[in-house]
């Protein structure tokens, strides 16, 4: 019986032991991953009407860089439906009404990044359509919050009535 194959594994279970105490206890698995964006990626929103009615919330930030949320809502409201409209902010600083509230519910309901899965920002809103009035006042105090693969998606707000209100001036 040869001791050559346990020679080996031995030898590859010691490299691997010296390659984690050198790098901290970790070779891999603390890398960054490339296919995400940072806080402060400086993207728009997108918001997805989803065709089951739910909303999904993501921020157009893809590979590191800004994408349209045409190109981003068919793939995140694919399980529910496809998407039937979507839309984005104008730019990472997203104006939502009781945005402290907003993004106390994100991070009750498992949104690992909190609000800055969606934007890097977020400001008191200046004016509001009646739309996006109703819009966010669902959102924010009565819909169903789910975070889903780093977006949010909102249950039981009328996806037909979305809508950004402004910045202030």
């Amino acid at each position: 019986m040869s001791t050559r194959p346990l020679l080996l594994g031995t030898s590859a279970l010691a490299f691997t032991a010296a390659v984690l105490v050198s790098c901290g206890g970790t070779a891999v698995f603390d890398a960054p991953d490339p296919e995400a964006c940072a806080s402060g990626h400086g993207c728009p929103m997108a918001v997805c009407a989803c065709s089951d009615g739910s909303i999904v919330l993501d921020t157009t930030c893809e590979s590191g860089r800004c994408v349209p949320s045409e190109q981003v809502c068919p793939e995140r409201c694919e399980p529910y439906g496809g998407a039937s409209r979507s839309f984005a902010t104008t730019d990472d600083e997203v104006p939502v009404p009781a945005c402290d509230t907003f993004c106390a519910r994100l991070g009750a309901n498992g949104c690992e990044l909190g609000c800055d899965t969606l934007f890097s920002a977020c400001v008191s809103p200046g004016e509001c359509s009646p739309e996006a009035t109703s819009f966010w006042k669902c959102v924010v105090t009565q819909g169903v919050i789910t975070c889903e693969d780093n977006a949010v998606r909102v249950e039981g707000c009328d996806g037909t009535m979305m809508g950004v209100c402004e910045k202030q001036p």
